[in-house]
């Protein structure tokens, strides 16, 4: 269909819809729900917190970003992401995933949730709570710490075999 065409099909439905009275429904985004556990808001941006689970001595960590202003560009600042346990041990992140991407940039829509998990190596398995979940980001010049902070660290049920099944005889 060319561009008059098409620009032609929308005026002429618009037109039709004033003319006949009919009030247009304008579908609205929803996020699915999602389970917050700790919220950090900081400049323009929304930290959420989903949770940290582990798996032997790595430590996993997730949350939500959004930018509750204008559709920007930044990045996940991967050296000095960080968990602090309730003795004051710090960890540094060794891997940051975003948007199923083992990259760093960060491109933030405005509402738009964006969803960030951080991966902490050699964490002890007597650490079972997180005093501190400290995502580094920077969006244009600015630096933004969301601090997500009490969290208690969960098992991973992912890679954890089920119990075989018998068969009856």
């Amino acid at each position: 269909m060319s561009a008059f065409t098409n620009s032609f099909a929308s005026s002429l439905l618009a037109s039709s819809i004033l003319i006949s009275g009919v009030t247009p429904v304008v579908a609205q985004y929803s996020c699915p729900s999602r389970e917050i556990q700790s919220v950090h808001e900081v400049g323009d941006l929304k930290f959420e917190l989903q949770g940290c689970q582990r798996s032997g001595k790595k430590v996993t960590c997730s949350a939500w970003v959004t930018n509750t202003s204008k559709d920007s560009r930044g990045w996940v600042m991967l050296d000095t992401t960080r968990l602090v346990d309730t003795s004051g041990e710090q960890y540094k992140s060794s891997l940051i995933n975003v948007i199923n991407s083992y990259r760093a940039p960060l491109s933030l829509v405005k509402d738009v949730p964006i969803k960030i998990s951080a991966t902490f190596m050699d964490v002890p398995t007597s650490v079972q709570d997180i005093a501190l979940f400290e995502i580094d980001t920077s969006i244009f010049v600015s630096e933004y710490k969301g601090q997500l902070r009490n969290i208690k660290i969960t098992e991973s049920k992912i890679g954890t075999s089920p119990s075989p099944i018998k068969k009856k005889k």
